[in-house]
């Protein structure tokens, strides 16, 4: 081996040498193996506790009072078995950055598999993503056609409404000159037409004179088919408005009565007026009794009512008996 000059250890450079350089420093310089050993010990304190022999060794070499040559050895053993002690460290940790290693490597083959997973996750994302946006844009257009929907349904039902009302007043129209009459019995007529035989008695049944003639469009019994002990509606038509308004007011006027039968002329209407007017009938016996029911109004359907001088109309029977409920509290 060359001669080449190692430095005295120091604070400085002290944990640069080797442990065989600091030996021969000390030789070289003829300073006490004791001194090195302490510096060594408290050096091994502070890099790594394989060095706790070391200390040992150097707190009996300085309690024992003995040649250099004694101590010299001493040190040599304790440098001998700090240099065992590295290599035993040395090959623990080398097993021990193996087995760290073999983590990394399990460890980087995790990271690979999820990143992968996360690619697919972004894909099904952004697949999703496109899928929601397109949802909610249908979804608009959707909501949109069903605003469109709602109105047309709504501008639809109310002209439904208006069709049906002028349908309904169409009907009411084409029966105006008809006449429901009921109570005559069943073959009152004998064996002449049911059209002469009304013809003919309409005059008697309203006490005017004879010679007034009452021109009829047709008359007959309900369709239905006769019932025993049962009086049929006959149906009149009128041929002049005027005539039939006339046979109302009369009628108003009197009680008819055909052997025995008491007689009723009512005006003919739709089927759906005669509901709503059926719906009338309770609130309409209070306001009968009361003297102030002055009929219905015929299209729409509502109920007419004398109060105060002045005639007062309800359309539905709940209005009307808030305003009978009202006006009889007081």
């Amino acid at each position: 081996m060359g001669i080449f000059l190692v430095p005295v250890p120091t604070k400085g450079n002290r944990q640069r040498l080797t442990v065989e350089d600091r030996l021969w420093a000390c030789r070289q310089h003829g300073r006490p193996l004791e001194k090195y050993v302490e510096e060594f010990a408290e050096l091994s304190y502070k890099e790594c506790e394989i060095f706790s022999n070391a200390r040992k060794t150097s707190v009996r070499s300085a309690k024992i009072s003995s040649p250099v040559e004694s101590v010299e050895d001493n040190s040599m053993a304790s440098v001998t078995d700090v240099l065992t002690e590295l290599k035993s460290l040395r090959s623990e940790f080398s097993s021990k950055l193996d087995g760290i290693n073999n983590q990394l490597g399990e460890l980087t083959n995790s990271i690979s598999v999820n990143e992968n997973n996360l690619g697919e996750i972004k894909r099904d994302v952004t697949a999703n993503e496109k899928r929601i946006e397109e949802a909610e844009a249908r979804i608009a257009a959707t909501e949109d056609a069903l605003d469109k929907s709602e109105r047309d349904l709504a501008k639809e039902t109310r002209r439904l409404a208006y069709l049906e009302e002028k349908t309904e007043d169409l009907e009411n129209r084409g029966r105006r000159k008809n006449i429901w009459l009921f109570g005559l019995k069943e073959g009152a007529e004998g064996k002449r037409p049911l059209l002469d035989f009304i013809t003919d008695m309409l005059p008697q049944w309203l006490g005017i004179e004879s010679d007034r003639v009452f021109i009829l469009e047709r008359a007959h019994r309900t369709l239905a088919s006769a019932i025993p002990n049962q009086n049929r509606a006959v149906l009149l038509c009128f041929l002049n408005y005027q005539d039939k308004e006339f046979v109302l007011r009369s009628t108003r006027q009197r009680d008819i009565t055909h052997d025995g039968s008491k007689l009723a002329f009512v005006q003919d209407f739709s089927a759906e007026t005669i509901r709503r007017r059926r719906e009338f009938n309770t609130v309409k016996k209070l306001f009968v009794d009361m003297g102030t029911f002055r009929g219905f109004h015929l299209q729409p359907c509502k109920l007419r009512v004398l109060h105060n001088g002045k005639i007062q109309m309800f359309s539905s029977p709940q209005e009307a008996e808030e305003f009978h409920r009202k006006t009889t509290a007081k």
